[in-house]
């Protein structure tokens, strides 16, 4: 695939390319100018990558915080802006993804941030997380890509994999 097709297509791996491309020219290429940073060019270009599929793994992580909220204070009056919320950020979430990003989103991870950021978001009001919550991730990457996934089936898979603790 052409570069500037990868690039709209794919930036994680039009990245990675770009930047081996640059370290395999300048080793191969000494005699190029020392007054260009090589080197840190490739790193920013890798960041620029890395920043697409980081942005993909923060809106699933908004996405599992406002439902872990919810089934955890399902009559708060926050409810339906946490609908609409997570809705909006799986639905960017799946435009941004790209196939190469899979290798990068780890599902576990962004669970605990979730967990982490739903626990400190309810401890103000008095609303805890159940204790029979798991710290793994009852949803896979592949669901939450799911067009057809949305909040109300993220409650309701919370609901039926921990009846007791709501």
């Amino acid at each position: 695939m052409p570069a500037d097709t990868l690039y709209e297509d794919d930036i994680v791996t039009w990245a990675e390319q770009q930047a081996q491309a640059i370290r395999d020219l300048v080793r191969s290429r000494p005699e190029l100018s020392n007054t260009i940073d090589w080197e840190n060019i490739a790193e920013e270009i890798e960041t620029l990558g890395r920043s697409e599929w980081k942005a993909v793994a923060s809106k699933l992580r908004v996405a599992l915080e406002h439902m872990l909220k919810a089934y955890c204070d399902p009559n708060a009056l926050s409810c339906r802006v946490w609908e609409g919320e997570t809705n909006r950020a799986l639905v960017e979430a799946r435009e941004d993804f790209r196939p190469s990003m899979r290798q990068y989103l780890d599902m576990q991870a962004i669970w605990s941030s979730a967990f982490r950021f739903a626990t400190d978001s309810l401890r103000p009001y008095g609303v805890r997380i159940p204790p029979g919550l798991p710290k793994e991730s009852p949803f896979g990457l592949d669901e939450l890509l799911n067009d057809r996934f949305a909040y109300q089936n993220g409650l309701e898979t919370l609901d039926r994999l921990f009846p007791s603790n709501h």
